[in-house]
């Protein structure tokens, strides 16, 4: 369950981009946040490689991959972002289709961008998505991934505020999990994690290990 504001904000764009904008003050701005992922695989990643921006929603996230030169699709399941993402960046390419069995061909991708996405999946749902990061990766492939993660005491309540007002229990239940252990069991290696934001927000790197195939 959830506040009326969450339903309200996604119906009108302005409510969801002021939401956005105040809680991205924390790590510099929305254009911060929107770069944490490309800033952390960039040198990772050779120039032009394909990249896949898995909940792309309407393609901000995807923006600084594609002004960095790299090759990048966006797969979302709502039609509706689907076509704004198409008239703010028209070089993303664009896929309709579910993170938890994307219609993607396995080992398509030197990197996979989850970008404030995954704490919108249940548990069960949370593995799916994981695991299908892991197929669609090149072998040495690169997960980046960008969401919520339980704030320090400072940023505790206005946190709690934020995930009774604009989440779901998702959002909650992933608050409560350990990412790193599960990335390490859906069997990525080389996990780093970053806390950000008063710890509140966090940014995780996992790889494909080189001898997996697809």
């Amino acid at each position: 369950m959830t506040s009326f504001l969450r339903p309200l904000a996604y119906r009108h764009r302005w409510i969801y981009d002021t939401v956005t904008a105040v809680s991205a003050l924390s790590v510099g701005g929305v254009s911060r946040l929107r770069s944490l992922g490309v800033d952390a695989l960039q040198s990772r990643l050779e120039s032009g490689a394909a990249v896949l921006d898995l909940c792309c929603g309407s393609g901000e996230a995807a923006a600084p991959w594609l002004a960095a030169g790299f090759s990048v699709t966006g797969l979302d399941i709502a039609p509706r972002a689907l076509d704004l993402a198409a008239v703010r960046q028209p070089e993303l390419h664009l896929v309709e289709g579910l993170a938890e069995d994307p219609p993607l061909d396995a080992g398509s991708f030197a990197a996979v961008q989850l970008s404030v996405a995954l704490h919108e999946f249940s548990r069960v749902e949370r593995v799916q998505v994981l695991n299908s990061c892991l197929r669609l990766l090149q072998p040495g492939g690169w997960l980046v991934l960008v969401d919520l993660h339980p704030a320090g005491p400072w940023l505790q309540l206005p946190q709690r505020l934020f995930c009774a007002l604009f989440e779901t229990e998702t959002a909650t239940a992933m608050l409560e999990d350990d990412l790193v252990l599960q990335l390490n069991d859906t069997g990525f290696c080389g996990v780093r994690q970053e806390l950000l934001a008063g710890q509140a927000l966090q940014r995780i790197t996992a790889q494909k290990p080189p001898s997996v195939q697809p």
